[in-house]
């Protein structure tokens, strides 16, 4: 069984306007990965839907992604590390609850915004645009 990652909300927006890094990033991740979002990042994508059409974009989106539901351990550490980083990093109670999803499942995860995370203890943090894995 191939290795999991969790895919931050940020590289499947690019990756559904086709940009190429978001499209390059996908394409080599998933020589390598099983590829699973949060739960909140599907509710992030079907936020900005303003249409049917863009919720079945969104839908063909996520159609082949594993979705981690959030549970009581992954809620715990999402309020352990809002509590900690708030003021320090700023840091946005969605963020916490997708780190705290990779984290808590110990799968590496990958973000646009490596500034939102790279200072979380415990996170298996890749490098984004990625090169080959």
């Amino acid at each position: 069984m191939a290795e999991l990652v969790i895919i931050d909300t940020d590289i499947l927006i690019d990756l559904g306007l086709d940009r190429v890094e978001a499209v390059e990033t996908i394409a080599t991740l998933e020589e390598k990965y099983q590829l699973n979002i949060s739960v909140i990042t599907a509710m992030e994508l079907y936020s900005g839907c303003r249409s049917k059409r863009d919720i079945k974009k969104v839908e063909e989106l996520i159609a082949n992604l594993r979705i981690e539901y959030v549970s009581k351990s992954i809620s715990v550490r999402a309020y352990e590390l809002m509590k900690e980083f708030r003021s320090s990093h700023g840091v946005e109670i969605n963020d916490m609850l997708i780190a705290a999803t990779a984290i808590e499942r110990e799968t590496k995860m990958i973000s646009k915004n490596q500034k939102h995370y790279q200072f979380l203890p415990g996170l298996d943090l890749l490098q984004y645009p990625i090169g080959e894995v």
